[in-house]
């Protein structure tokens, strides 16, 4: 393929039938001009990305090292394999940004808190799984001690990048752990219990908030009387009264089946 653009000595962008690509290698930029044919056999990573990402991401590649990109492609590339959500491709530039000022700030003596590490490790398990990854590989290739922050740093890339089915707005994570501590404060207060943060039941009732907040941004009217309500409201009262609270909460009038399910998930909680 033709160069379109020399990035540095080791990127250059290079096009065919209307595509362009990112090819990044040692040396496939050195000493090339655009017009010239790219030396495949130095090709280690090409990057495929819709036209704004490619912009930003040829915009960045100008101003910092390669080895960011190939860094961040990397970890995606682990992401991906653990994660069950689509990715945007804005990742590319924001994680290779990341990456590449974590790594002069620490080197500066400058280390990023998180102080929604708590959350992200208990609310987002995978993601938090996949920044410990990260983290290995960074120390690792840099020889640098991270703080554990940066876990959560950069889980919260994945998080946000992260698209649901029709690709409307992902998840503002702030106001969500927000939403599911408070919930949780609500559970502990009103029935006087300790909420055990390692519990399968917490981590199942976390599961449920997630996809029933999902659930309520898409909820009809209508709602379809359900008979099993009445049975679990007088064989589990203080739990049925917790979740009203938590209705009341969330502002928000819940259907039959979401207070059920909703109910039984706080008895969990409660007799765990």
């Amino acid at each position: 393929m033709k160069i379109k653009k020399i990035l540095n000595n080791n990127a250059v962008l290079v096009g065919q039938n209307g595509k362009d690509f990112i090819w990044i290698g040692t040396g496939v930029g050195f000493q090339m001009k655009p017009g010239q044919l790219a030396d495949k056999s130095k090709i280690e990573k090409v990057f495929v990305l819709k036209k704004s990402s490619t912009d930003h991401l040829i915009q960045l590649l100008e101003d910092i090292p390669v080895e960011y990109a190939s860094l961040a492609d990397d970890i995606i590339r682990y992401g991906k394999q653990k994660s069950p959500y689509r990715l945007s491709d804005t990742i590319y530039i924001s994680l290779t940004d990341h990456l590449f000022n974590l790594v002069k700030l620490k080197k500066e003596g400058i280390s990023l808190s998180n102080r929604l590490t708590w959350e992200i490790q208990k609310f987002y398990p995978v993601e938090f799984s996949i920044g410990e990854y990260a983290v290995k590989v960074l120390e690792k290739r840099t020889n640098l001690k991270l703080d554990d922050a940066e876990i959560s740093n950069i889980a919260m890339h994945f998080i946000n990048a992260q698209l649901n089915d029709d690709r409307a707005q992902v998840e503002d994570i702030s106001k969500l752990t927000a939403k599911i501590k408070n919930i949780i404060s609500i559970i502990r207060m009103h029935n006087l219990v300790d909420v055990d943060q390692n519990s399968l039941a917490l981590e199942r009732f976390v599961t449920h908030l997630r996809f029933f907040f999902k659930r309520l941004e898409n909820q009809k009217k209508q709602d379809v009387p359900n008979s099993l309500l009445e049975h679990v409201m007088e064989n589990y009262p203080q739990a049925y009264e917790t979740s009203r609270l938590i209705e009341a909460y969330l502002q928000t009038t819940l259907c039959d089946d979401e207070r059920l399910y909703l109910t039984l998930h706080v008895q969990k909680l409660i007799e765990n």
